[in-house]
């Protein structure tokens, strides 16, 4: 079984500028190095096998009992585990298609019968929870990427509710990913984590490698009510979170909410900037719910990958988008940055897209 593939390639050696990995713009808080030196000085301790402070803080951000928290070695981890968990062969997994790659990859891991729910192009991409809803019927779980991976578009929190609900009647597990939404300036009015007591079939996922850019300390975090939990913790690997890794998430969750806030509200403002510039250039470009866009490419005539051989040619990569299967082939994803750099990506979009027309005269 194939691997899926991601964004975010690594291109430090060359002079390269990503914008396909959809990161905190400011990059990770200025003081995180000097958590990672004090954080070493505990290297000769076993970790706490519980991540007790860690969850502590976690639960103190988001109002909810520590024991509705669970922490992993990045969201990857906690998504391939429920999937270990929960699923077995032969279980009905309903998804929208396109989204993550590696729900689909953990559920196959275990033998499930994945049930695409096609998400319509010619509607951006936008799930009916509805019609979502009316899949259910004998599945295991159901799988929701809120605001969704890699088209960027989000669900309101009243359609969400409703999913679970409808889930639990049918007694249908709700795997609810929200690890892109904590850049949105609508994350508290969006997200599900109240709820996570109230549902004994939610369970939801955040990240740390986004909001603080950090990917390559693997942090991630869950909620779900008691039960649910239990069966995940009896599951996980002992001391899957590194001593250095629980200080430092500790260190981010009670004294950098700030760097994500202030990361949230300057989205806002250059998301509109950076679309009506696309928008000249590329023809119709979707306006995001998120902090990324995902334009299609039909007005270019161009595939994903040759917009990003484009791309490349004047310095900047983007994703491209064909690994996510159908259409979005003819697809790119490129991520909101700060003014100054999203000036230099507009500067290489405008050349490229000049390239590509005089490549057709």
């Amino acid at each position: 079984m194939e691997r899926p593939r991601h964004g975010g390639d690594v291109w430090d050696d060359l002079d390269v500028k990503d914008y396909s990995s959809n990161v905190n713009p400011f990059g990770p808080p200025p003081r995180l190095e000097r958590y990672i030196v004090e954080a070493a000085s505990e290297l000769h301790c076993y970790p706490d096998d519980s991540c007790a402070r860690l969850k502590g803080a976690i639960a103190a951000r988001y109002g909810v009992d520590d024991s509705n928290v669970i922490v992993g070695a990045g969201s990857a981890e906690l998504i391939r585990l429920f999937a270990e968990v929960f699923i077995s062969p032969g279980d009905r997994v309903v998804m929208p298609s396109p989204t993550f790659s590696e729900y689909a990859f953990g559920c196959r891991l275990m033998g499930a019968r994945l049930i695409d729910h096609v998400l319509p192009h010619e509607e951006d991409f936008a799930l009916d929870v509805a019609e979502l809803a009316a899949r259910l019927d004998g599945a295991k779980a159901v799988y929701v990427c809120n605001p969704n991976n890699p088209t960027g578009r989000m669900v309101n929190r009243s359609d969400l509710l409703d999913l679970v609900a409808e889930a639990a009647r049918k007694e249908t597990l709700v795997f609810l990913d929200e690890t892109l939404l904590e850049l949105s300036s609508r994350s508290d009015e969006l997200s599900l984590v109240p709820e996570v007591e109230s549902h004994e079939n939610l369970f939801i996922i955040r990240s740390f490698t986004k909001s603080f850019a950090m990917p390559g300390l693997r942090i991630g975090y869950g909620f779900g009510p008691r039960r649910l939990l239990n069966y995940l913790e009896a599951g996980r690997l002992t001391w899957n979170l590194g001593t250095i890794e629980q200080r430092v998430a500790t260190r981010l969750m009670e004294e950098e909410q700030e760097h994500v806030a202030r990361a949230a509200t300057m989205i806002e403002g250059e998301k509109r900037r950076m679309h009506a510039r696309a928008e000249k250039l590329m023809g119709r470009v979707p306006m995001p719910d998120s902090y990324f866009f995902f334009a299609p490419l039909d007005a270019l005539d161009v595939s994903s990958a040759e917009f990003r051989r484009h791309m490349l040619r004047h310095g900047v990569l983007v994703r491209d988008c064909s690994s996510f299967g159908g259409v979005c082939s003819g697809y790119t994803r490129f991520c909101v940055k700060t003014p100054e750099k999203n000036d230099e990506f507009l500067d290489a979009l405008s050349r490229a897209v000049a390239d590509i027309s005089e490549g057709r005269s």
